[in-house]
């Protein structure tokens, strides 16, 4: 009986199991950056909120003209204050995309390697009176490793496209 083959399979879920955590990881990660920006927006917003409803309640009593100055000043200045918060929430997404991608992109890599070398152990080393029964699960495997290649490049064909609709799409925020 060939012993290899159980610690392979161990080793292969271990693999699985570090890289759920480490999806899990890279997702907390970008939350928090998420909570953090929107903790940081709110603050600056209610000092600024603060300081201009001072001025405008100074202003509105005095001087009409510039109380309407100072609204469309702040009308402005919402508008690119948006635009970065936007800015940043981009970019925490494309990181961490970026960084789930590359992961999956490893750990598949890891995984396919991994099933091979199984494969190969046991075509090698077949568990006695089992040859043929090993000789046809070489084959069904093999079959399915091309396939399983098919498969992937498609899909990394497919997600490459969508990463350049989704990069198409934000230029537009990016750049305003």
């Amino acid at each position: 009986m060939n012993t290899q083959v159980p610690e392979q399979v161990a080793a292969a879920q271990k693999v699985g199991v570090e890289a759920l955590y480490g999806f899990l990881n890279t997702g907390f990660e970008a939350y928090e950056k998420l909570v953090a920006l929107n903790l940081q927006a709110a603050k600056a917003s209610i000092l600024e909120n603060e300081a201009v409803a001072s001025e405008a309640l100074a202003l509105s009593a005095r001087d009409p003209q510039s109380f309407f100055e100072l609204q469309c000043r702040q009308s402005q200045a919402v508008t690119k204050k948006a635009q970065a918060y936007w800015q940043h929430v981009n970019e925490i997404a494309t990181e961490t995309r970026s960084q789930l991608l590359a992961s999956s992109e490893k750990l598949a890599g890891e995984y396919v390697r991994g099933t091979r070398v199984i494969i190969d152990n046991l075509a090698q080393r077949p568990p006695a009176g089992n040859e043929a029964i090993t000789a046809f699960w070489a084959k069904g495997f093999g079959a399915m490793w091309d396939a399983g290649n098919a498969l992937h490049e498609q899909t990394r064909t497919a997600v490459k496209e969508a990463v350049d609709v989704i990069d198409k799409a934000r230029q537009p925020v990016a750049k305003a």
